[in-house]
C-alpha cells in the first residue's frame, strides 16, 4: 500500500466516508452530510444558532444557510428568530426529523461497527477519532 500525504489521505478517506455511507442513509432520503447537521442540530439541547452549526461543522455560513434551507424542505428542521440577535436564527429538529435520526442510527452504527472487524480493530477506530479530534483543534487554534 502506497504511503500517503496526510491532506490528500484525509480527503480521500473522507470521500469513501461519504461515498460508502449513501446507501444507509439513502433509505432515509438524506445524504451523509445532511446527516451529519442532523446529528450536530440533534445533540443540541436547545435550538441553537445556524453560525453554531456551521462552527461545529467547519462550514461557512453560507453553506450552512443552504443545507438548512434543504433540510427545511424535507420537513427535517425548521428555523426561527433568536430572541437574543434578532439578526439571527435559530435552528432544531422537527419530529420528524428526530424520528429520522433515531430510526436511521441503528443501520449507521451497525456500519461503523462492522468496520472493526476487519484488519481496523475497533480500539484503532478509537485511537483515530482522538487523533482526528487533535487534529481539529490544532489547527482552529493554530490557524484561527
Amino acid at each position: 500500500m502506497p504511503d500517503r500525504d496526510l491532506v490528500a489521505g484525509v480527503v480521500q478517506l473522507a470521500n469513501l466516508f461519504t461515498r460508502r455511507l449513501v446507501p444507509v442513509f439513502e433509505r432515509s432520503g438524506v445524504t451523509p452530510q445532511q446527516w451529519a447537521v442532523l446529528s450536530v442540530i440533534g445533540a443540541a439541547e436547545t435550538p441553537m444558532t445556524l453560525a453554531a452549526a456551521a462552527r461545529e461543522l467547519l462550514v461557512s455560513k453560507q453553506n450552512m444557510t443552504g443545507m438548512i434551507a434543504r433540510l427545511e424542505q424535507l420537513g427535517f428542521a425548521e428555523r426561527s428568530g433568536d430572541p437574543n440577535d434578532l439578526r439571527s436564527a435559530r435552528v432544531q429538529l422537527t419530529r420528524k426529523g428526530r424520528t429520522l435520526l433515531e430510526k436511521t442510527r441503528p443501520a449507521y452504527e451497525e456500519w461503523i461497527a462492522n468496520l472493526a472487524g476487519t484488519a481496523v480493530t475497533d480500539r484503532d477506530l478509537q485511537s483515530l477519532a482522538r487523533t482526528v479530534n487533535k487534529l481539529i483543534a490544532t489547527i482552529e487554534d493554530t490557524q484561527g
